[in-house]
């Protein structure tokens, strides 16, 4: 048999082959309007982590506060970083997916009920899972029973899956909701003479940069300890605190856009976090803690995520 009819038919196969790969492998590549809430250090190291970890042939095309006109900027995504960039995006009215970082759950859904026609639009939240919140609870404090949670108007659905993961780590959850700046101390004592713990989570009324202090002061005279979402509000006098860094989201979203480019899978949390542990509060409450490496370690082996 003559070998040209062999090399025929194997270039045959070999463009075949090719062809199927180049129909059915995903080769993203786009460029980006990154908008974001400003220009503080949070979200120039966001922005960083971004860059760094978006695969070949994905770029950000530019970098503002403000989304620029698309017929004239066009680009394939809007990543945003805070909650005000999310905002100021979606004022826009534009047509492109946005993927909303670097802020809480319920400022995430408020903005897209505000919005008049949102494009498809998807979130790396800041809240940590309600499992994941636990499973620390109960590293931190093998004997705790009842766990106290505060919210706001803005906030109430956080109740319902706090509830299953406390009960799940054998524990209590007790709530108070409020509705302005004023109810918050009321409440806060309410909350503290029947819990044994405060966990905080991401709500910009009762943990604004004016209520912190107090907050912290008055859970210290209840000697409560306080669990919270960012190393700020652990150097500032939380126990300790389990949150997502800014660059820990961006390698997420950096991993999620070189994935599905801006057919933008359904919003989620942090998958990456760190933990911080204020020794001197540890020690002003008399508690002796696991060591913050082991502690983290377990958490990340524990299989408690969502």
């Amino acid at each position: 048999m003559s070998p040209a009819p062999i090399v025929t038919g194997m270039l045959r196969l070999a463009l075949t082959l090719l062809l199927f790969f180049l129909l059915h492998t995903k080769v993203w590549a786009g460029e980006i309007a990154l908008i974001v809430a400003d220009d503080s250090a949070p979200y120039r190291e966001f922005a960083g982590s971004l860059q760094k970890n978006l695969q070949a042939g994905w770029k950000i095309a530019y970098t503002d506060n403000s989304l620029r006109p698309t017929d004239r900027h066009p680009v394939d995504l809007i990543v945003t970083a805070g909650s005000g960039a999310l905002r100021t995006a979606l004022a826009a009215n534009p047509k492109t997916p946005i993927l909303a970082t670097l802020l809480p759950e319920y400022s995430y859904k408020a903005a897209l009920v505000e919005a008049r026609a949102p494009p498809l639009v998807s979130a790396i939240y800041l809240d940590q899972p309600a499992r994941r919140q636990a499973r620390l609870l109960r590293l931190l404090f093998p004997e705790l029973r009842s766990v106290g949670l505060l919210v706001s108007d803005q906030s109430p659905q956080q109740i319902a899956p706090f509830r299953s993961a406390m009960v799940l780590q054998r524990m209590q959850l007790l709530t108070e909701q409020v509705s302005s700046e004023q109810q918050i101390l009321p409440a806060l004592e309410n909350l503290l003479a029947r819990s044994e713990v405060l966990l905080a989570v991401p709500d910009a009324l009762i943990y604004s940069r004016s209520s912190i202090r107090p907050l912290l002061i008055t859970a210290y005279r209840f000697q409560r300890p306080v669990i919270g979402f960012s190393a700020a509000l652990a150097k500032a006098g939380a126990l300790a605190a389990l949150y997502s860094t800014p660059a820990q989201i961006g390698r997420q979203a950096g991993a999620l856009i070189s994935t599905h480019g801006n057919r933008l899978p359904s919003p989620r949390p942090p998958a990456e976090y760190s933990l911080t542990i204020n020794q001197s509060v540890a020690d002003a409450f008399g508690l002796r803690l696991p060591d913050e490496t082991d502690l983290l370690q377990k958490l990340l082996t524990s299989g408690t995520e969502e």
